[in-house]
């Protein structure tokens, strides 16, 4: 990705031609990078935290918070899951393309829902271990 950014910038500046196809492929890449990302963090229980907060607490507590926060990245995520398949249908129905290579947009818009339930999976594997006082 850096280097289409950079081929973008360089086209852009020495030969007044940006290669617009660069940033549709780059902002959707990062799509797919954050989504994938963002499993992976809750997997290994990165996920942001106050943890000069979270250290004081009792082991219980810190249980009690886990599991909390679980269910709110639940909630959250199966939102986002929802609206982002609701999103895809409605690219397929209106087959809405993209602006630059004019592919269906619902290709780029896949990223959300999918992402999200690979996010979904592993907030219930990092609750659940949680819940058995594994690593978090």
């Amino acid at each position: 990705m850096a280097c289409l950014a950079f081929a973008n910038v360089v086209t852009r500046y020495l030969f007044h031609y940006p290669l617009a196809f660069t940033e549709e492929i780059e902002v959707n890449s990062l799509v797919w990078l954050t989504m994938l990302g963002t499993s992976a963090a809750f997997r290994k229980g990165c996920h942001l935290r106050m943890l000069f907060i979270y250290d004081k607490f009792s082991p219980l507590l810190q249980k009690i918070v886990d599991q909390f926060i679980s269910i709110l990245s639940f909630g959250l995520f199966s939102v986002l899951g929802i609206l982002g398949y609701r999103q895809l249908l409605d690219e397929r129905f209106l087959e809405i393309t993209s602006e630059s290579l004019n592919f269906p947009q619902w290709i780029y818009t896949i990223c959300i829902p999918a992402g999200c339930i690979l996010i979904l999976i592993r907030i219930v594997q990092a609750g659940y271990l949680s819940l058995r006082g594994g690593v978090r």
